[in-house]
């Protein structure tokens, strides 16, 4: 499965898990939002990771063409 493939189903099944986690701590009348808060920080790490890779791949490829 392309890489491309790959982290849009992973980004789409974190965005649904992330949107139902925001949606049961808006119903929970505690304020309890550190799981989340966690979660959405975890999110934005491996997203940043994603790019670095994508980035890498892009710069590693266009090394090779000549010029």
């Amino acid at each position: 499965m392309p890489i491309q493939v790959q982290i849009m189903t992973t980004f789409l099944l974190l965005r649904d898990h992330l949107s139902g986690a925001l949606q049961h701590a808006r119903d929970d009348e505690r304020g309890e939002l550190t799981g989340s808060v966690i979660f959405l920080a975890a999110l934005a790490v491996a997203a940043a990771a994603v790019a670095v890779v994508i980035i890498a791949k892009l710069n590693s490829n266009a090394a090779k063409v000549p010029g």
